[in-house]
């Protein structure tokens, strides 16, 4: 009781002077958007990066198991691992090859790619990962052109292959035009020979949402386009495994490798730097952010230093009446924390709910022609909302507590005597 009315009186009373008066709103003003500013947009930044994990859980192979040495898809079926996969039914398991690849356009245009080959059913379950992750979009930002939309059924066949809109668009080709397809090792052949090539027709153009594959990569059907390339070192094979569970991966790793002749990589091992990179991203802002919000929380010191030096008179008269250097302190460091709690408080429920909004309905600003994201999403985490809590209540505790112990300094005798 006596906190509170000494903190209205002294702060926000009309006898608390009109300088103390505007910083004390001004300091509150400040910690509450610092407070927002950081929550908001660490909460945005949670809700792209839970975008592009979905999308990559989404249209990525969970598991990735090569056998080095490996160059044939009989070998690869044959081996006691496939058997191991197969045990599981809900695992889906399919054989693939991969190689690079120079793409020459009828015009002339160059682009190196990354060919990827694989089986029909791999193929029809890729398309319908692509349909599910479009269903869940935004139904403003559905859609697109009929060539970026991909049926189930409409896969490659023989001597035809599917483009990312990225790739296809730097070569200026689009669906039912012809490319060739050549091998990289062409290029150290000696003058007069001829690389291997392929000539084959663009079946579709199709967009993933995913940069790397858009701009990279040609799929095809292993068997079926890019013979003539034959194999080598470039073309590697190995089988991709699509889990029901997810949250599965390190267990199913941990027992494919304990088979001594197999390499098994996970959809997170692939996808490590760019993980990495946007952790990296997000505790960068944070801390800048961060330091932002205690800059405006440092203008509790100065209310707290202009409140001291101001009222020592009443400070005497607590201090008379029987209060103690320490209680006199205690009282003090309150009102300081109360000052800048009443920020946090505020600061938290707005960007809270501000976040929580967002969430619920995300904010559709861009083109899904130009933004693979077309929306602003948010995640809110509630660990770091408490996080928050605690961190600033502490910093907002000790930043009251310094200057509030020159209370404890001032001697009745001498502040009162004074006029």
């Amino acid at each position: 009781m006596l906190v509170g009315h000494l903190f209205r009186h002294f702060i926000f009373s009309k006898r608390a002077g009109a300088l103390i008066r505007r910083i004390a709103f001004l300091s509150i003003g400040g910690i509450t958007i610092s407070v927002t500013a950081f929550l908001v947009v660490l909460f945005v930044m949670n809700g792209m990066n839970a975008s592009i994990r979905k999308r990559i859980l989404g249209l990525e192979p969970h598991l990735y198991v090569t056998v080095p040495g490996m160059q044939n898809a009989m070998g690869l079926e044959a081996h006691p691992v496939f058997s191991r996969i197969k045990e599981d039914t809900t695992t889906q398991a399919y054989v693939y090859e991969t190689q690079d690849v120079i793409l020459r356009s009828q015009d002339g245009q160059f682009r190196g790619a990354f060919a990827r080959g694989v089986t029909r059913p791999s193929l029809e379950h890729f398309i319908s990962q692509l349909a599910k992750l479009d269903a869940d979009k935004p139904q403003s930002s559905r859609g697109g052109p009929p060539s970026f939309t991909w049926d189930p059924q409409d896969v490659p066949d023989e001597g035809e292959v599917v483009l990312g809109v990225d790739l296809a668009q730097s070569l200026g080709v689009f669906e039912g035009d012809f490319i060739t397809v050549v091998s990289p090792t062409g290029l150290l052949l000696p003058p007069g020979e001829t690389p291997k090539f392929e000539r084959v027709r663009i079946k579709r153009v199709v967009t993933t949402s995913l940069t790397d594959v858009d701009s990279q990569y040609l799929f095809y059907q292993r068997g079926k386009a890019l013979k003539a390339l034959g194999g080598g070192e470039l073309k590697k094979m190995g089988i991709e495994m699509w889990l029901a569970d997810e949250g599965r991966v390190d267990s199913v790793k941990s027992d494919l490798m304990k088979f001594t002749d197999v390499q098994v990589e996970t959809w997170m091992d692939r996808n490590s730097a760019l993980f990495y990179a946007l952790k990296l991203e997000k505790l960068t802002i944070g801390v800048f952010l961060g330091l932002a919000g205690m800059i405006a929380a440092s203008s509790i010191l100065t209310v707290l230093a202009l409140l001291l030096s101001q009222k020592r008179r009443d400070i005497a008269i607590l201090r008379t009446i029987g209060l103690s250097g320490k209680e006199t302190v205690k009282i003090f460091t309150q009102m300081g924390f109360f000052l800048s709690g009443s920020g946090v408080v505020m600061g938290t429920v707005l960007g809270t709910g501000i976040s929580l909004y967002v969430q619920k309905n995300p904010i559709n600003m861009w083109s899904s022609q130009v933004f693979y994201d077309t929306s602003i999403p948010s995640l809110v985490d509630w660990w770091l909302v408490v996080g928050v809590i605690v961190v600033s209540s502490a910093i907002a505790y000790f930043g009251s507590y310094i200057p509030a112990r020159t209370a404890s300094d001032v001697q009745p005798s001498e502040a009162l005597r004074v006029k």
